[in-house]
C-alpha cells in the first residue's frame, strides 16, 4: 500500500504538530519548536516523494507509541528516522 502525504499529515495532526509548505530558498525544510508548539516546515518546491520522505523523517523525532498508525506508515517513519541517524 502506497504511503501518501495525507497519511503522514494526519499523524502530525494527531501529535498536534503543524505542517506547512513554504518557499524555502536554500533548505528542504525540517522541524522546529515555537514556544510550546511543534512545527514541520517543508519546502513547497520539493517533489511529492521528497515531501513524503522529509515528513516521515521528521515524524521519527516524535513518540508515536500512543497513536494508531498503520504498519506500512510506521515502517516508513522508522526507516527514514534510521537513515537520518546513519548520516
Amino acid at each position: 500500500m502506497k504511503i501518501t502525504l495525507t497519511d503522514l499529515e494526519h499523524i502530525a495532526k494527531s501529535l498536534s504538530v503543524r505542517v506547512s509548505y513554504e518557499d524555502l530558498k536554500t533548505s528542504k525544510g525540517g522541524s522546529c519548536r515555537v514556544m510550546e508548539s511543534h512545527r514541520i516546515i517543508i519546502n513547497k518546491r520539493l517533489q511529492n516523494n521528497d515531501r513524503i520522505n522529509l515528513l516521515a523523517k521528521e515524524l521519527g523525532n516524535f513518540d508515536l507509541s500512543g497513536l494508531d498508525v498503520p504498519d506500512n506508515v510506521r515502517k516508513k517513519i522508522e526507516r527514514e528516522a534510521e537513515e537520518r541517524l546513519e548520516l
